[in-house]
């Protein structure tokens, strides 16, 4: 009888325990029975003391999911960062903190494992956040680099192009920019082409339509034009001495001749005699906005006008970005004007501002054209003197787009309010202050009455 009961308390007991299997080690999502009903509850703890932000009491629940269920949820890892990221933040000991590191590196590894074919977040788009994570904690004596964040964040922009996070291209570009101030004949080639990487990405956001979209990744733009302004990767001198020996060479590849004729442009560098190689070059086998610049500003160098009209048009013609059509338009007026053709050059600067509304320096061409091309409006002296109203109307709307402009605008709206209509002629011809009134002539522009 003893005997019986000792074998039956055994099966009972293998019984149970064969019952009760965590997901991780049968490989299903919550495990099998009461390991499974722990699973389920303990998700639920970690997540309402996560939720609430309180990721010290949600440790243990969690802990418990990772290590038993770690398939069951992508919550594990979406909160699991933020508890180890919180317990990082808190612990003072060295070594504590490498292993709480190399713990919040797993939980990418594992989200990718389990969680990889997401479609709110790929394989990819978690890298992208491991990088970024990796950059905020690794130790200093591990990597002081971050290099490995460069190499995955390199990953990523290749594979996911413009889908990235402004994030993504903002730490990419700032890791870049470091390694090329440490070493700059090494690295200047490979900095150089991230920027030429990120541009046409961060261009395609911005134009996405998506005006928090088209914010943020403005602001990353901006960022990274500063910094490879800055940088002086891409002065005159340096392109010449890296690119003047490479072009007869190259002069058939159109992806180099393309990234030469960029960088060029960039670097203010449009008067140089390797860009305008590069621009014939380029135009030969391959016309593009790139190369119609290059041959316009080789023919505006010569003082070859209408040459270097008919090249900054094909130029206009041949541009996708808007930013880039719009500086062209402005090339194109500033030639219109230098030739006295006024009404030519209006029509340029406004094609400029509605390529970009916020370039000022179309409505200071407008201005200009109003202040130095009145004599034709009206044979009266007095009148002719009305289209500075107009043109001051241009200069205050080019402050109001473009602040930075203000200093140089500011001595411009001095220089007109000088030469306003003096109020007692205006009387005589029964024009009042304050009233609305159209400049006459080719100006044709309402304005208000203002006389000194």
């Amino acid at each position: 009888m003893n005997t019986k009961v000792v074998i039956l308390g055994t099966m009972m007991t293998v019984s149970c325990a064969s019952f009760a299997v965590t997901g991780a080690q049968n490989g299903s999502k919550y495990g099998t029975g009461q390991d499974s009903v722990d699973c389920v509850q303990n998700l639920s703890l970690t997540s309402q003391y996560a939720k609430q932000g309180d990721y010290k009491s949600a440790a243990d629940f969690w802990e418990k999911c990772y290590a038993n269920c770690p398939q069951s949820s992508k919550n594990i890892y979406i909160y699991g960062v933020k508890i180890v990221a919180y317990q990082l933040q808190n612990e003072k000991d060295p070594a504590k903190q490498g292993v709480l590191f190399n713990k919040l590196m797993g939980l990418y590894d594992d989200r990718a494992k389990y969680f990889g074919n997401d479609r709110k977040m790929n394989k990819n788009q978690i890298l992208a956040d491991k990088a970024l994570d990796y950059i905020k904690y690794v130790p200093a004596s591990r990597d002081p680099e971050k290099k490995m964040a460069y190499q995955w964040l390199t990953e990523v922009i290749d594979k996911e192009g413009s889908n990235c996070k402004a994030s993504v291209f903002q730490n990419f570009f700032a890791l870049s920019d470091s390694y090329f101030k440490a070493n700059k004949d090494g690295f200047r080639q490979t900095y150089i082409n991230d920027y030429l990487k990120l541009g046409p990405l961060l261009t395609e956001r911005i134009n996405s339509g998506d005006e928090k979209d088209s914010a943020n990744y403005s602001i990353v733009k901006g960022v990274v034009d500063a910094a490879f302004a800055q940088s002086g990767a891409a002065d005159c001198k340096t392109l010449d001495g890296v690119y003047a020996s490479q072009l007869d060479t190259k002069k058939n590849d159109k992806d180099f001749l393309n990234m030469v004729l960029k960088l060029y442009s960039i670097a203010d560098c449009e008067e140089s005699s390797v860009y305008f190689k590069a621009s014939a070059y380029k135009h030969a086998i391959d016309p593009t906005a790139g190369s119609a610049m290059g041959l316009a500003a080789q023919a505006y160098m010569k003082k070859d006008r209408s040459t270097a009209l008919n090249y900054f048009k094909q130029a206009v013609d041949l541009e996708t970005d808007k930013e880039m059509k719009s500086k062209l338009q402005i090339k194109i007026a500033t030639i219109y004007k230098e030739l006295g053709n006024y009404s030519a050059s209006r029509e340029a600067a406004r094609a400029a501002i509605n390529y970009q509304a916020n370039n000022s320096k179309a409505y200071i061409i407008i201005a200009m054209l109003y202040a130095e091309y009145n004599s034709s409006i009206a044979d009266d002296a007095t009148i002719k003197q009305t289209a500075y109203w107009a043109a001051v109307d241009k200069l205050e709307k080019a402050k109001a787009v473009d602040p930075s402009c203000a200093a140089t605008v500011n001595k411009m709206i001095s220089q007109y309010k000088e030469v306003f209509p003096v109020k007692s002629e205006l009387f005589m011809r029964n024009i009042k202050e304050g009233d609305s009134y159209t400049v006459p002539g080719w100006i044709g522009e309402k304005t208000t009455v203002r006389g000194k």
